[in-house]
């Protein structure tokens, strides 16, 4: 299975945690942004060549996984998933987003967009038994 995971920079140590449980289990995971952090790069070439990769990354993957909270790039991955007709998974440690008030989003309640609630080592076993 190829995977790709969205987050916000200042979650980078527990993208790598679940990524590391999903290649254990022989997942691939299409491309880790987090190999450039914690550093955030301002030049534009720079810029851009990361979005292509993250962009081909999603493109590449069979599920995209977005951890929250997330960074301002995340809901634009998440876009790209959707259109690209990806299945998500939307995680977070309660059910916080999962909620009809200001915290949700109607994109959250696609069918493509499945609602995970747990630690890394929880999402990594229901990621593992779902797919």
């Amino acid at each position: 299975m190829k995977f790709y995971i969205a987050s916000g920079l200042k979650n980078y140590k527990q993208v790598r945690d679940l990524s590391y449980l999903l290649k254990k289990a022989g997942w691939e995971h299409t491309y880790d942004w987090t190999l450039l952090c914690p550093a955030q790069e301002t030049e534009t070439e720079t810029l851009r060549t990361i979005g292509e990769m993250e962009y081909n990354g999603i493109k590449q993957s069979d599920v995209v996984i977005i951890l929250t909270p997330e960074g301002r790039g995340t809901h634009t991955e998440f876009g790209i998933a959707i259109a690209l007709n990806k299945k998500v998974y939307l995680c977070h440690h309660d059910d916080t987003y999962f909620k009809c008030d200001d915290n949700t989003s109607t994109f959250y309640w696609l069918p493509q967009v499945i609602q995970l609630i747990g630690n890394t080592e929880d999402i990594a076993n229901r990621l593992l038994k779902q797919c």
